[in-house]
């Protein structure tokens, strides 16, 4: 198992994506929309998005991020890409987004299916 990297990080407000190998060299896409957030595994060195493994929607957003921002000191912190684009407004004092708490939770994943896993806990915990 090698470690994690997130090769780009790209938080736009309503719109972001994180592009990142998890433990077992699987590349990933997660990204958040208006509408939710999804998992897609990447092929082609990460150039080509296949199959989504894990999608919710932003009902489901919602109750994800109160679950992690419980959780989230016990989280790595987010580490920086080499494509890394944040415009949070002043980071600071802003509140954590949540692309972060996503990426940080998808970092401690050893391959796609625990990274699967994860989010369906977090989603169906209350």
């Amino acid at each position: 198992m090698s470690e994690p990297v997130l090769h780009k990080y790209f938080d736009l407000g309503d719109r972001a994506l994180a592009n990142l190998t998890l433990g077992s060299g699987e590349r990933v896409l997660l990204t958040i929309v208006p509408n939710g957030f999804a998992v897609h595994m990447l092929h082609l060195f990460g150039m080509i998005p296949g199959r989504c493994m894990f999608g919710a929607n932003s009902l489901a957003v919602d109750q994800m991020i109160n679950v992690l921002l419980r959780d989230a000191p016990q989280l790595a912190p987010l580490p920086r890409a080499r494509k890394h684009q944040d415009e949070t407004p002043d980071p600071d004092n802003a509140p954590e987004r949540t692309l972060s708490l996503f990426t940080r939770l998808a970092l401690t994943a050893h391959d796609v299916e625990d990274l699967t896993r994860l989010f369906e806990r977090t989603r169906n915990t209350v």
